[in-house]
């Protein structure tokens, strides 16, 4: 049997974008995966909508460091692949990150790309692009549980670069 991908989802007020998420983990081509979604005390239909596309919906917070490794705990899968709810997943997304764990085990840096449309997303893709291929604002996204677990997951004190932090340990 091949490895479970436990695909980590925090959100926190989300419903304007969400399903849209939630919907492109839906279309994985890769068939092991158990989606976790962790939110933040939604007070709109965040959860609602998470419920339709999983039984793994819990509460916790304050933040995304512990939200991320909350759902690390619960998590059943060899791999996390921690998500934001701003995020679409290309179907193959997935199945990539594995054939690529295969040969290089550890932790994957998964592209990122914006696609909305206005002005606001416009600058983000921009500073995105600037930053593309540095050590300054690209981190793992996929990585083995055992590697998670011996550094400790995600530095529940910092909000905003603790992704980066994560990365560089």
């Amino acid at each position: 049997m091949k490895p479970l991908v436990s695909v980590i989802l925090t959100t926190k007020n989300n419903e304007r974008i969400v399903e849209r998420c939630l919907c492109s983990v839906a279309k994985q081509t890769y068939p092991y995966i158990e989606l976790i979604v962790v939110d933040n005390f939604s007070t709109d239909q965040t959860l609602t909508l998470a419920k339709r596309f999983t039984k793994k919906v819990y509460s916790h917070g304050p933040e995304r460091s512990a939200q991320r490794n909350y759902g690390a705990r619960h998590a059943k899968g060899s791999y996390l692949f921690f998500i934001d709810s701003d995020m679409e997943l290309q179907p193959d997304t997935v199945q990539k990150c594995m054939d690529v764990a295969r040969k290089v085990g550890g932790a994957i840096i998964v592209d990122e790309h914006f696609i909305g449309k206005g002005y606001w997303s416009r600058c983000k893709a921009l500073e995105k692009r600037c930053y593309t291929g540095t050590q300054d604002a690209e981190a793992a996204r996929f990585v083995r549980k055992d590697l998670f677990l011996k550094i400790q997951g995600y530095d529940e004190l910092l909000t905003g670069p603790e992704d980066l932090d994560f990365h560089k340990r």
